[in-house]
């Protein structure tokens, strides 16, 4: 009974995101009403703790959204929202396109158009660790990588996947999910980062780069295109003014990525760092160099007020997710559906590997549907530490394997964020950029399930 009355909540969930509702107030609605139908039916007793309780069990399914959202803001929240926070005022001061100016400058000398492909994906990829943001990066990435390749004489279309999917995987401490899964799975955010993430990290791209080059290369030449460096195609992408900051600040990015693995057991062990004081300590220092270059203090004290609405806009999106994803999993957590899926694949005696890779696949299907691997990476990761638990596995391959597939949905999925605005950019159709960027991700999905497997 649990089971299907789970199974229907989720396929109106599903629905009402495909229609484009808010996913934030689809979740809450789906984890209250599956809350209450729980009580109801006897599974369930109580939804926070005896102190916290107001006396009605309905406030108390409320309540329960009311302590989430204060943990989460104070925490998770707190670390995302500084993360956007400073990605955003790179953007503001150029330091983010100096860096990536500074990185695709040689490649403009080179003369072989799907190898400068393959390597400037690879670009692109490394500075997904230092730019959160996917649509933010493809967007960098258009008015600088994308000209280049289409002058090379890759085509449209294919120098728009090397874009688009150029943040492979979500990775790094500024990262939203790297954030949710190093919290939910109770480890460092450095730990998670450099002990699990990095090695698939790099192989996944290796893999993708090779894919791209090929792939690439044999949808131009079926489809007719005539590799040439003289036409001057770069007209195709409609072009974005870009804020260009001094060569120094090509450092300013790194900087948090500097303090968290600098000061951590890998180096500096005696000084303690978080996410937060790292985004700080990089804000200040940035602002700094922001005075010393316009030399009014005005100006840089009012610079501030990007840092912070970087903060809000992430707050209204990310962290309203955050918590409506985890109402979400408390609503199937309190019918028992995971108890009993666990008691179920117990029944079925089937390999922990064989569930990873079926747990891997439906977050794909999920952020393909979705459009987002946000949505269902916070929707289904607070169910994993108990599910792990239950058949003696540990919780954080499972989620790096979902964190890994949710992006790769992303880049599958004609109705995401950043496939629409590279489309858009380059004016082609977003079906198009999605089959031109099927090979690479799946590639991706692929050796990112084999890795995790032979790895932990």
């Amino acid at each position: 009974m649990n089971i299907l009355i789970a199974l229907i909540v989720i396929i109106i969930v599903g629905y009402l995101v495909i229609k484009k509702f808010k996913p934030q107030s689809v979740l809450l609605a789906g984890g209250l009403v599956m809350m209450l139908i729980s009580f109801c039916l006897g599974y369930t007793t109580q939804f926070v703790d005896a102190k916290q309780q107001t006396g009605n069990i309905i406030f108390d399914a409320f309540q329960y959204i009311v302590v989430l959202a204060g943990k989460d803001v104070a925490g998770l929240g707190l670390m995302i929202m500084t993360c956007t926070g400073f990605a955003k005022y790179m953007d503001h001061i150029g330091a983010s396109a100096r860096l990536v100016t500074v990185a695709v400058k040689p490649l403009k000398k080179m003369k072989a158009p799907y190898l400068v492909l393959a390597i400037t994906f690879i670009i692109n990829m490394f500075m997904s660790l230092v730019i959160p943001s996917a649509s933010g990066l493809a967007m960098l990435m258009m008015v600088t990588i994308f000209p280049i390749l289409v002058r090379l004489g890759v085509s449209p279309v294919g120098a728009a996947a090397a874009v688009a999917t150029g943040h492979l995987l979500d990775i790094g401490p500024a990262s939203a999910t790297t954030l949710l899964v190093a919290k939910t799975a109770n480890i460092p955010v450095h730990a998670y980062f450099v002990d699990y993430q990095l090695k698939v990290y790099v192989i996944c791209g290796l893999m993708a780069a090779i894919s791209h080059y090929v792939w690439q290369q044999y949808c131009d030449k079926r489809s007719g295109h005539v590799v040439t460096t003289a036409v001057e195609q770069e007209e195709n992408v409609e072009h974005t003014e870009l804020v260009v900051g001094p060569m120094i600040y090509m450092f300013l990015p790194l900087l948090p990525l500097i303090f968290i693995l600098g000061f951590s057991p890998y180096a500096i062990g005696s000084i303690k760092m978080n996410v937060n004081l790292a985004m700080f300590l990089s804000l200040f220092i940035a602002m700094t160099c922001e005075l010393i270059r316009l030399g009014s203090l005005r100006k840089v004290a009012d610079s501030i007020t990007v840092f912070f609405k970087g903060m809000g806009n992430q707050l209204s999106n990310t962290v309203t997710l955050i918590v409506a994803g985890e109402t979400f999993a408390f609503g199937l957590t309190s019918l028992g559906v995971v108890n009993s899926f666990v008691e179920g694949i117990k029944g079925m005696a089937l390999p922990f590997d064989f569930i990873l890779v079926g747990i891997a696949g439906l977050i794909v299907v999920l952020s393909v549907v979705m459009g987002s691997g946000v949505a269902s990476m916070f929707a289904f990761s607070p169910l994993v530490p108990g599910f792990a638990k239950e058949l003696g596995a540990e919780a954080t391959p499972m989620l790096l394997a979902m964190q890994n597939s949710a992006s790769v949905g992303r880049l599958l999925s004609p109705i995401s964020a950043v496939i629409i605005a590279v489309s858009g950019m380059a004016n082609i159709s977003s079906v198009d950029l999605v089959k031109r960027a099927s090979v690479p991700a799946i590639v991706t999905f692929i050796t990112s399930v084999i890795c995790i497997i032979l790895f932990y």
